[in-house]
């Protein structure tokens, strides 16, 4: 049989367990089986949806086989539906395909609740592709912790570009900073659409807490601000950087600045947005005295090979490509002994559903020839 301009026997099969299949994993799902030929021309690989998992468990096809495409498209159309009743756990269908072809677990999920079944997928020679940053965010002294990192080297089966810039090329750009021995002297890097947007509109003149609506309005926010406000997952991108640079430090040790006020944490949705107003005086002043030194307030991760890791708000100069930012995109400027008066700096979307599920696919099937 001939598929395309390949024969079936030439082509590599590859299968795929995707957990989670909401936003990010419905777009993964969606892009598999519309690529699905041109990967087999171009690149010989048949790439397979060979399980979908939630939290409810997993859905995987028969022994060698695939998922329906009719089901996929069904349950990437209910997004956040649990996994159907006949779900089974998700370590006994990834072992089970592990026995018979390569494999490829794909985690479009968030928090730490996955982290078990990467570790085991990875002991059972599996790839492993992120999304999911908490699994990466673990401390360093945790044993799974360290079986992912371990995993996560220039030959490792553990790819995560999408845990840092959605489908941009942040981790890869390192990776061949370092790869190729150059010395990376510092990483500056608004690594969030949402702050980008907030401060746009800040520098523009609007109220900080006009700002923030406006954010979550556009869907810029998670339904909850404060998950984006407090710097949290700024911090674990940070990490992660500094991670992949070769540093043994955990989230605690970085030095975060939350724009949520202690006193508004634990207030329901409605009652925090009303009274975020009085913020607006206090980043009003900053933004105007950054103003005053022809620079841009702007909410960024700093990090070096050594020293500090920070995360919070900075004065930018105007000048840089990190300064000249607007709106939700993301800016990432490598620092380099070869790259020093004019750093490596990659930008543009740094969210959205296509994008990322993109990046995850770029990981997956690199990983895919290398199996």
């Amino acid at each position: 049989m001939v598929i395309g301009l390949r024969r079936e026997d030439e082509l590599k099969r590859v299968a795929l367990v995707q957990i989670g299949y909401g936003t990010v994993g419905g777009a993964v799902i969606e892009q598999v089986l519309a690529n699905r030929p041109a990967w087999r021309d171009a690149l010989g690989l048949d790439v397979r949806i060979a399980a979908v998992a939630g939290r409810a468990g997993a859905l995987a096809a028969e022994a060698g086989g695939e998922l329906d495409e009719t089901m996929l498209r069904s349950l990437v159309a209910m997004r956040h539906a649990a996994a159907p009743a006949a779900a089974t756990p998700i370590g006994d269908v990834v072992a089970q395909l592990a026995a018979e072809q390569p494999v490829i677990v794909m985690d479009a999920a968030a928090g730490e609740e996955t982290v078990g079944t990467l570790v085991a997928a990875l002991g059972l020679g599996a790839g492993v592709v992120l999304s999911n940053k908490a699994p990466l965010a673990l401390p360093h002294a945790d044993p799974r912790s360290r079986a992912l990192w371990a995993a996560a080297g220039p030959q490792g089966r553990l790819r995560y570009e999408a845990t840092c810039g959605a489908g941009l090329p942040v981790i890869s750009t390192l990776r061949t900073l370092l790869d190729t021995a150059d010395t990376v002297v510092e990483v500056t890097g608004a690594l969030s659409g949402t702050f980008g947007a907030i401060f746009s509109s800040v520098a523009a003149g609007q109220p900080f807490a006009a700002a923030v609506r406006d954010a979550r309005d556009k869907g810029y926010t998670e339904p909850d601000p404060r998950d984006d406000l407090s710097g949290l997952d700024v911090a674990r991108k940070a990490l992660i950087l500094a991670r992949t640079l070769g540093r043994e430090i955990d989230l605690d040790a970085i030095d975060v600045h939350s724009l949520v006020p202690p006193h508004l944490a634990d207030v329901d949705v409605p009652t925090f947005l009303e009274r975020l107003v009085e913020m607006d005086l206090e980043i009003a002043s900053m933004a105007r005295d950054a103003a005053g030194e022809d620079a841009a307030l702007k909410y960024v991760a700093s990090l070096a090979e050594k020293g500090d890791v920070s995360v919070g708000l900075r004065h930018i100069p105007r000048t840089t490509v990190l300064g000249a930012l607007q709106g939700p995109e993301n800016v990432v400027s490598f620092r380099t002994l070869r790259y020093d008066q004019y750093p490596v700096v990659v930008s543009g979307p740094g969210a959205g559903a296509q994008v990322t599920a993109a990046g995850m696919l770029g990981d997956a099937l690199a990983l895919a020839r290398e199996l």
